[in-house]
């Protein structure tokens, strides 16, 4: 079982990070995908298409937010783990979202852009070996670990399935 990073030094980090339960975190993000997808696919193209408030995305951005970060996360996870000794690149999210017009988008091209991102990241972590776990890179000038990012999608996205319960249905 792949540890739980003790310290981080990103508090954004660190608060997805403390959103995830105790286990293994291959067996948690893949039952985590399974949940999410079925969970979303019971919701209707004209509800993905609402925003909760004026000003804040509509569920498509949402989602399609949530997948852009794990692709972010888990092309971290390998440069990390491939020895990347260059710092990463921070993540605008608001410019991905505007630029990406996931509102142009399916409900059903979204879900499945999603499904297929974790599973990428599980095919990712499968390959990443033990004794690299806790490798440390550099992103917005703070240590992270490769384990570090994997339970960051995790709880990423335990965030955002948070706020669309709150606030979109």
């Amino acid at each position: 079982m792949r540890p739980r990073p003790l310290f981080i030094e990103n508090p954004e980090y660190a608060r997805y990070v403390s959103l995830v339960p105790d286990g293994d975190i291959e067996e948690i993000l893949s039952k985590q995908r399974t949940k999410t997808i079925t969970f979303l696919s019971s919701i209707s193209e004209e509800s993905a298409r609402k925003a909760y408030a004026p000003g804040k995305w509509t569920l498509k951005e949402v989602i399609g937010h949530m997948t852009d970060v794990e692709r972010v996360m888990s092309y971290r996870m390998l440069a990390i783990a491939r020895n990347e000794s260059a710092p990463l690149p921070a993540m605008d999210q608001n410019q991905y979202v505007s630029a990406a017009n996931f509102n142009k988008l399916s409900w059903e091209q979204l879900l499945a852009g999603l499904d297929t991102v974790r599973s990428n990241t599980l095919s990712l972590i499968s390959t990443i070996d033990d004794a690299v776990w806790d490798r440390n890179g550099t992103v917005m000038n703070s240590p992270v670990s490769i384990g570090t990012f994997a339970y960051g999608i995790v709880g990423h996205e335990l965030h955002h399935l948070n706020v669309i319960s709150d606030k979109y249905l």
